[in-house]
């Protein structure tokens, strides 16, 4: 069994006065959501290379985004975190919206929910030190049980009931516990490789954003 974790950042740009498809869910319209977000991001001052992981989502791979892409992803990132004293970015405390796709066997198997984000690789981590009663990688989200080396996630008996987006495509799956190992062990070398772009990107740019891949990845300051 091939087990991956694929990290996702989540880029949407509604309210760019662009009619919105009439249908939905996207996953059942693609055409039409793929021409309407792919309208939007361009209006919003995106590339047009810009291509999501799945057609029409707004999950799009990390090693994906080129490097304007990312530095426009960033300042509206800082906008977006905005509290109330509008400290600029120092209010830039959460990491980037999106997480992680759960993939085996080349099928995408679970995909991050609402509130997920990249600091979630924690989430995952700990499922390896069998801490599975605390997995929450925003929701709604998979019970998730332990059956000596395998880790099983039900996509039914949830805590939360509310509809996965998209669908999973299976009721539950397992895994083996050292293969979400490597999973995650393969993620993290992508990580610190993402983590050098944000770092270039701040000093080029000269955003002065300090600790920009801890702020970012991790929802850390320091």
């Amino acid at each position: 069994m091939k087990v991956e974790l694929i990290p996702v950042i989540e880029i949407s740009n509604y309210g760019q006065n662009i009619k919105m498809p009439d249908k939905g869910p996207y996953w059942e319209n693609s055409d039409e959501w793929e021409k309407y977000n792919h309208l939007s991001n361009v209006k919003a001052g995106f590339s047009d290379n810009l291509k999501p992981y799945l057609k029409a989502s707004s999950l799009y791979k990390i090693d994906e985004i080129s490097d304007n892409d990312l530095l426009k992803v960033i300042q509206n990132e800082i906008e977006i975190q905005q509290t109330d004293e509008n400290r600029g970015i120092e209010d830039l405390v959460c990491a980037f919206s999106g997480g992680y796709i759960l993939r085996i066997d080349d099928e995408n198997v679970y995909f991050p929910q609402c509130c997920g984000d990249l600091a979630d690789l924690n989430e995952w981590e700990n499922l390896t030190i069998g801490k599975t009663k605390q997995f929450y990688p925003g929701h709604p989200f998979p019970r998730v049980t332990e059956n000596e080396d395998k880790i099983c996630f039900d996509f039914i008996n949830i805590e939360i009931q509310e509809n996965f987006v998209p669908p999973p495509l299976f009721n539950a799956v397992e895994v083996e516990k050292s293969e979400l190992v490597f999973a995650i062990a393969e993620v993290k070398k992508e990580l610190n490789f993402f983590a050098d772009r944000l770092k270039f990107i701040n000093q080029t740019k000269k955003l002065n954003i300090a600790n920009i891949e801890k702020r970012l990845i991790w929802g850390k300051e320091e």
